[in-house]
């Protein structure tokens, strides 16, 4: 095998360009040319196969050697390489003239090594490559600190620079809404804040911040044990054991319709009621009585206490909130506001026709009843798990909407394989197999359905094992995002207990520090005094 090097050296820039052109030794049926390995592992080696696999190597022979002193870590290149980049700030004189050591002769700068080694070899090579233990807003400081973008970031490396940065993104974002969330408005600093700003501050942390204090910890115990009782109301009500039935006059229910109807008309009102009372009175006519289901008396001053708890509640909310609008459009806002709406509704459809009371079959008011649900999400304050399980909901939105799709391609394509394979009295139609690949895609199975042919049961193979699929891409995402997270959320509730603990030492520091003033002045006056009768000085009566 055959190399020659070519070497030019430029007098003005003080580079050279080696380039070494290999001779190809091809195999039977062709192949790659064998290549001079020497020459390929040069630092700066390129390769370019258009042009018969010349190798060129791009190295400094120029005597003019820069020593840097970085972090504590000394480099040494030639003065040519930093000149590879010309709007490099390490291509500029007047930069390094700033950092220059007179006594040690290097250029000193109190920066990050590892990263000023990979711009070294970026310099040397072209390409940059980061190390992957440096953390990505760290790395990103370096790079603009030394004039290197990072949109050359090689392939290899840009997975792990661009993980850091995304994940600090999403925690700054996390951050942002949960503040948010709670209202968390700070004042600006050097502004003296007056009685009402410290009353609105106290009793907002009472309300948001269990742990802030031993009466914010009494109210949280209170407010959950409302929230749970409310809810547990709404669970054993509908128990067979709380079944509770009255027996009344079905004309009563219709002559009370008839006279919310007919309010208008007094006239017609008196002689409805002089009617029903005729009919009840006179013994010729049977009564008819039917069996109506009524809310227990209990449970109904369980909901009023409730309801009037949560109304106060958020009526103080709104008032001490230091940005109204922002609490009531937040998440937590929409939680306090839904926790009390649908019990006002209700009353008031109640108090207007006050038949509806004794009819469970109105739909309307079944969906205001199942509202109540909602007010589990109040826990969200006490559980902060809870907020982070809805919160990673949210951020991951687009995983979801992928899964969603991944599970409506399936269900296609699976639901019309099974149609066409297998029983028709079994999958009557391409919709009815809709739920068929649903639940067996989803690992469910109800066993309602399923394939009873042979190319059926391979069609429920291929369907089972594309959910797994689905479920094993798509998942590990959701997980991942939780954990990163919640471990976050942790992290920023001992910090804010330990700012907390601060601020309540130098709020008694400050105290003692009055204190101590107050009885120098006091001091300082008697001690005035003294020298006045000292000096024959009498005191004032």
């Amino acid at each position: 095998m055959m190399s020659t090097i070519k070497t030019q050296t430029a007098t003005s820039s003080g580079r050279s360009s080696v380039s070494s052109k290999m001779a190809v030794k091809k195999k039977k049926g062709g192949g790659l040319a064998n290549q001079n390995l020497l020459h390929a592992l040069l630092p700066g080696a390129k390769l370019d196969k258009k042009n018969g696999g010349k190798i060129s190597v791009k190295m400094g022979i120029s005597r003019d050697i820069v020593v840097f002193n970085v972090g504590g870590t000394k480099f040494e290149t030639y003065r040519s390489t930093l000149r590879s980049q010309p709007n490099s700030p390490l291509a500029d004189d007047i930069f390094l003239a700033r950092h220059y050591n007179e006594d040690r002769k290097e250029y000193f700068f109190d920066r990050d090594p590892d990263v000023f080694k990979a711009i070294l070899n970026y310099l040397r090579t072209g390409e940059l490559h980061l190390p992957s233990f440096i953390c990505g807003p760290s790395a990103r400081e370096e790079l603009l600190f030394w004039g290197v973008s990072d949109d050359i970031i090689q392939r290899c490396c840009w997975s792990h620079y661009n993980s850091w940065n995304s994940t600090l993104e999403a925690l700054m974002q996390l951050e942002k809404d949960r503040k948010g969330s709670l209202d968390e408005v700070k004042s600006s600093k050097g502004t003296v804040p007056n009685k009402w700003n410290r009353i609105q501050s106290k009793l907002w942390k009472i309300l948001n911040k269990p742990n802030s204090s031993l009466m914010a910890k009494v109210y949280g115990y209170i407010s959950l044990l409302f929230v749970l009782i409310s809810i547990a109301s709404f669970v054993i009500e509908t128990h067979p054991v709380f079944d509770n039935r009255e027996r009344i006059l079905k004309a009563e229910i219709e002559n009370t319709s008839q006279y919310m109807t007919s309010s208008l008309s007094s006239n017609s009102t008196n002689s409805a009621l002089n009617k029903t009372l005729n009919n009840n009175s006179s013994g010729k006519q049977e009564a008819e009585y039917v069996t109506v289901k009524v809310t227990h008396p209990a449970f109904l001053i369980i909901d009023v206490s409730c309801l009037i708890f949560f109304t106060l509640d958020y009526i103080v909310r709104i008032v001490f909130a230091r940005a109204r609008c922002r609490y009531m459009t937040s998440l937590m806002g929409v939680v306090d506001i839904l926790a009390i709406v649908p019990d006002y509704v209700q009353f008031i459809v109640y108090a207007i026709h006050p038949e509806m009371r004794y009819d469970g079959n109105i739909n309307y008011i079944a969906i205001l009843r199942v509202a109540r649900v909602l007010r589990i999400f109040r826990l969200i304050r006490h559980v902060p798990g809870l907020w982070i399980l809805f919160y990673t909901l949210k951020s991951s939105f687009k995983e979801l909407l992928l899964m969603i799709v991944f599970l409506i391609v399936g269900m296609l394509i699976f639901s019309s394989l099974i149609y066409f394979v297998d029983d028709r009295e079994t999958f009557k139609s391409i919709p009815h197999s809709f739920w068929w690949s649903l639940i067996t895609m989803t690992t469910v199975g109800y066993g309602d359905m399923y394939p009873v042919t042979e190319l059926g049961y391979v069609v429920g193979s291929f369907t089972a094992l594309s959910g797994l699929l689905m479920i094993g891409f798509s998942v590990p995402v959701l997980v991942n995002n939780f954990i990163m997270y919640y471990k976050h959320l942790e992290f920023a509730i001992i910090d804010e207990e330990a700012r907390d603990e601060e601020e309540k030492d130098e709020e008694e520091d400050n105290s003692d520090d009055v204190g101590d003033d107050s009885v120098c002045n006091n001091n300082s006056s008697s001690n005035t005094e003294e020298v006045k009768l000292c000096n024959g000085e009498e005191k004032e009566s």
